[in-house]
């Protein structure tokens, strides 16, 4: 885990729910962007990441287009899934930007996969940047976006998707 964790803000009045954080790691960006992208790894609620393609880009980047489900809270609600594009990229100072987004119709992106029994969520603009420090290690600056469809669930359970707080707990501080 983190071995220092500076600032942690939540969302209010937006579209989904919304945290972001800021820690320090003893790890390079390039193992701390590896880390951050094996979600099963260190995501407790990811059932499964399927990474359909692979595109490089042009200034040494990826694009990736990523299937991934999420167990649901509770067996009184439908698990959720995921559809989206993430870039990884490095910056000119060594830092690693990793962004990701969902692909729906509204953002002109194609349909994925249709899983029965699945719910599908949304990740709105998210990610991470992870800054080299001098002397080693990171500085990681995270952001999480997501809406998880809370009407779809009986009202006593929206509480659980609609709480930024859990959001934070449950992914960001993770």
């Amino acid at each position: 885990g983190p071995d220092s964790i500076g600032i942690i803000a939540v969302s209010h009045n937006c579209i989904g729910v919304a945290a972001r954080a800021c820690g320090l790691v003893s790890l390079e960006p390039t193992k701390v962007a590896e880390i951050l992208k094996d979600r099963p790894s260190w995501y407790r609620d990811c059932r499964c990441v399927d990474i359909l393609h692979v595109f490089p880009t042009g200034n040494g980047g990826t694009i990736e287009l990523i299937y991934m489900q999420t167990y649901a809270p509770t067996t009184l609600a439908a698990p959720r899934d995921f559809w989206t594009l993430r870039y990884t990229c490095g910056l000119d100072d060594g830092s690693l930007v990793i962004c990701e987004r969902s692909l729906t119709q509204s953002t002109g992106g194609p349909s994925g996969p249709n899983t029965p029994g699945f719910i599908r969520a949304e990740v709105l603009p998210s990610g991470y940047l992870i800054r080299p420090c001098e002397g080693g290690g990171s500085m990681i600056h995270i952001v999480d976006h997501v809406d998880l469809d809370a009407w779809s669930v009986p009202e006593v359970l929206r509480p659980l998707y609609e709480s930024p707080k859990i959001v934070a707990q449950k992914m960001t501080i993770a």
